[in-house]
């Protein structure tokens, strides 16, 4: 649990600094946020079950919707997202963010901070997977050097055919998509 005043400055650090709206799930965040985790960016808008904070930290995207005898959260974390789609109107942005067991769509009229969202997510998951498959090629050749062993100074090649990996994430495995589709302007 993080104090309220610790959310509100880090908040502030982002560019929201929400005085009226959205203030019941500023609340409800420092009741989720663990000690330690840093709010990167945050926006508020509207969801399936209607208003909302969308909130990304260095861990995980949040969506959390407080009303009076209500509480909705979606933890998201990186490594379950499959694909980002942004796009936005005249009015309005729109992200579409794809997990393999659900599809959150999350519009707002802060076009420009729910880029950020989007811009920091995307950043935070394509890190992520570059690091996994950095240790799964580490672990790669650290096996095909322990298959091959030196006796009496002849090289002998052993079970050249098995290859131990690194247990894979099932979601890790496809690409990150990302669509941003731009609409005309009629001035």
């Amino acid at each position: 649990m993080v104090n309220l005043t610790q959310v509100e400055e880090q908040l502030k650090r982002a560019g929201c600094n929400y005085r009226f709206w959205g203030r019941a799930e500023i609340k409800e965040l420092g009741k989720i946020l663990q000690p330690g985790e840093t709010i990167a960016h945050a926006v508020n808008g509207r969801y399936a079950g209607g208003f909302a904070l969308l909130a990304v930290t260095d861990h995980r995207l949040l969506l959390i919707d407080r009303k009076p005898m209500f509480l909705s959260l979606e933890d998201i974390r990186f490594d379950m997202i499959a694909e980002i789609d942004y796009n936005f109107h005249l009015l309005t942005g729109a992200v579409h963010i794809i997990t393999p067991n659900r599809k959150l769509t999350f519009s707002s009229w802060s076009q420009e901070h729910l880029r950020e969202v989007v811009n920091y997510t995307q950043g935070c998951v394509m890190e992520m997977r570059q690091h996994f498959m950095q240790q799964q090629f580490q672990q790669q050749q650290v096996d095909a050097q322990a298959t091959a062993s030196t006796v009496g100074g002849l090289m002998m090649q052993g079970n050249q055919g098995v290859q131990q990996t690194l247990p894979m994430n099932p979601y890790t495995k496809a690409p990150l998509l990302m669509r941003r589709r731009r609409y005309p302007k009629f001035y």
